[in-house]
């Protein structure tokens, strides 16, 4: 049997930034890309360039920052989207331009407002400019399954014709069952034919087939698969990256599919993410939920199975210690750039409103606030807000405990809204009211360090600038 290797392509620091409360500094994307890369990703998507300065500063940095996968930015069949994108891959070896345009009759004629002879030539011609330019090039249709079959033809023709290498169907709105990505997959393996470009497969999760949709579009044909770090992303996420690693590390020698994936690094790498995001994964979730893997004592599950099945569903195989758990690397700590905390104190009991006192320096200035609080907690975040003179919306208190015992540390991230954009800030300590106090001030120093900086407000997903 002629075996097919799968490329992966990972979009955990763009499509999975659509994750309501994530926020990835430069400095996290930075170091997810590195984990990326030691896992065997083939492609990392790094970000969307042109929806805002701080996007293309943060993919040139892991253009620049990161080797071994090629580097992908996202932009629209626009030849304004071109130069910007282009210029922030300039930092790596292995350039790589993804390219997409909604595809579907409501889209191409309420979103993209161009029609269907426009489309194609808008295609090829961005296909061409990133050819011209030494990059890989893929286009992605969205909402392929609900576009015209005969227009999705063309695109697909335009895009061999031009030199296209991938041609990504993206199940947009997650609707795909597996037999329906399976058949679009062959159908689309038989226009490109041996010459055209690799198809692809990029599902979302809505009706909880992303991963089984992939799997059976890859059967059919399919080439390239786009994935996500524990599923994460837009409304029920995407197809997941450990997942559909572990579909065809057990049923891939029997379809011929092969991949480079390092299931060794699967549970460091989403236990980053976790510590970055803030996000944990669920305790059942496949192969990174803490519950996933754990030996059930007496049982007699997992017996039956062939010794290589049994191997691959062991805590060892995705990396994991034995105790499980793990702490934010100190070298993603935050240090702040704009308050320091110099003390603090909080009250609290039965039948009394807790009160809470902050020291906070800005400077040379020494802010000093109290305020009370529904709990210690919110009566110092409210004793910060008035020390530092703004009140930021809290999006997400997400609080962890890392290990067993009274005296276990706990690690808590915050993500606040100011000005229409999101910061966080997450700290560990034994103490949690500490810690909560420390994240807190931390996505407020972000804030803070933003507006210092000056530029946009506020940050624009991509897919809204077609409108």
């Amino acid at each position: 049997m002629v075996r097919r290797r799968i490329e992966i392509l990972d979009t955990t620091l763009r499509d999975g930034g659509k994750l309501p409360f994530a926020v990835l500094t430069l400095k996290d994307r930075v170091a997810l890309a590195r984990r990326l890369a030691r896992l065997g990703v083939d492609v990392i998507e790094a970000g969307y360039p042109v929806s805002s300065p701080e996007e293309a500063e943060c993919v040139a940095a892991v253009a620049s920052d990161v080797e071994g996968p090629c580097i992908a930015g996202l932009a629209r069949c626009a030849a304004r989207d071109m130069e910007p994108t282009l210029r922030a891959l300039e930092g790596t070896d292995r350039p790589y331009l993804h390219l997409f345009m909604p595809v579907s009759a409501h889209a191409l004629a309420g979103v993209v407002k161009r029609s269907a002879a426009e489309a194609l030539e808008d295609i090829q011609a961005c296909i061409r400019i990133g050819r011209e330019a030494g990059a890989r090039v893929a286009f992605s249709p969205s909402e392929a399954p609900q576009a015209d079959r005969k227009f999705l033809g063309e695109a697909l023709a335009a895009c061999r014709e031009a030199g296209a290498d991938v041609f990504d169907i993206a199940d947009t709105n997650g609707t795909l069952s597996p037999a329906g990505a399976a058949e679009i997959a062959a159908w689309a393996c038989g226009i490109a034919g041996a010459d055209g470009p690799a198809i692809g497969i990029h599902c979302h999760n809505d009706l909880g087939l992303a991963a089984a949709n992939t799997l059976a579009a890859l059967q059919a044909g399919a080439v390239h698969a786009e994935v996500t770090l524990g599923g994460v992303g837009e409304r029920a996420g995407n197809a997941s990256l450990e997942q559909l690693a572990a579909l065809l590390e057990v049923f891939g020698h029997d379809l011929g599919l092969e991949h480079g994936i390092r299931l060794e690094e699967l549970w460091g790498a989403a236990r980053l993410l976790e510590a970055l995001t803030g996000v944990r994964a669920h305790p059942n979730a496949p192969l990174i939920g803490e519950a996933a893997l754990a030996p059930t004592p007496g049982s007699h599950a997992r017996r039956a199975l062939e010794p290589r099945l049994r191997g691959l569903l062991e805590p060892r195989t995705v990396g994991r210690p034995p105790r499980g758990g793990g702490v934010v690397p100190p070298e993603l700590m935050e240090e702040l750039s704009v308050f320091r905390l110099e003390s603090f104190s909080v009250q609290t009991g039965s039948g009394t409103p807790p009160a809470a006192v902050v020291a906070i320096r800005r400077g040379d200035a020494r802010l000093v606030q109290s305020s009370h609080g529904a709990g210690p907690v919110d009566a110092l975040f409210r004793a910060v807000d008035r020390a530092i003179g703004f009140t930021p919306r809290l999006a997400l208190f997400s609080l962890h405990t890392l290990a067993t015992g009274t005296d276990a540390p706990a690690e808590v991230t915050v993500t606040i809204e100011h000005r229409g954009r999101r910061f966080h800030g997450r700290h560990a300590s034994p103490d949690v009211i500490e810690a909560s106090l420390r994240a807190y001030l931390a996505a407020c120093d972000a804030a803070a360090a933003a507006a210092e900086r000056g530029g946009p407000d506020t940050y624009v997903q991509g897919e809204y600038l077609w409108e």
